[in-house]
């Protein structure tokens, strides 16, 4: 969830990315918050190495090595700096043309489109902050976007629970069987008063 000018400024580095201190995580660093967030690359379970982002990995697996920032051009050889924002979209531009992609995929929509996903994997918004670095839930709310996907998640949770929770009205509206406490020698007095009439 690091922000695309954060990435092009150096702030995503080798030296963050599995490094001994966290061999299985990427250190991210918002520059805009000051923020650091520890984000888990992968996870042993009892069923194997799960691994989080096996696509993006093996594409940095390709990445030369340039400097210590990730995100580095190459002038000439041993020289590199970084890209400039608007360079960068140039360069993301032409590669949407290329791919026939909407004039929508832009830089800053693949953080966005990230941000919706979260919202979409039903995360709460604490956890979803957690992986943004968004200080505040108004801050966060401005880029997760409320899809219908989500809408219709938080549709059928309040369904179920609806339901589930008439099975349990049902059963605490049904009238109180004092057969069982005559026997235990307890009765209602309201049935004493039945009888009698």
């Amino acid at each position: 969830m690091q922000r695309p000018e954060n990435v092009l400024a150096g702030y995503l580095r080798w030296p963050d990315y599995r490094s001994p201190e966290a061999p299985n995580a990427i250190r991210i660093e918002h520059h805009k918050t000051g923020a650091v967030v520890w984000h888990p690359l992968e996870e042993t379970t009892v069923d194997g190495l799960v691994k989080f982002y096996e696509d993006a990995e093996a594409v940095l697996s390709c990445l030369p090595r340039r400097g210590v920032p990730m995100i580095l051009r190459q002038l000439r050889e041993g020289i590199s700096k970084p890209y400039s924002f608007s360079g960068m979209q140039k360069i993301v531009h032409t590669m949407r043309d290329k791919l026939g992609l909407p004039s929508t995929f832009t830089l800053d929509a693949c953080r966005h489109g990230g941000m919706t996903e979260l919202e979409e994997a039903e995360l709460t918004d604490g956890q979803g902050r957690a992986l943004s670095a968004h200080k505040s839930q108004q801050a966060y709310e401005g880029y997760a976007k409320r899809t219908m996907e989500r809408a219709l998640s938080a549709t059928r949770k309040r369904h179920a629970h609806r339901l589930a929770n008439a099975a349990g009205t049902e059963f605490r509206n049904e009238a109180r069987n004092w057969f069982r406490n005559e026997e235990t020698g307890r009765t209602d007095p309201s049935i004493k008063v039945m009888k009698e009439h």
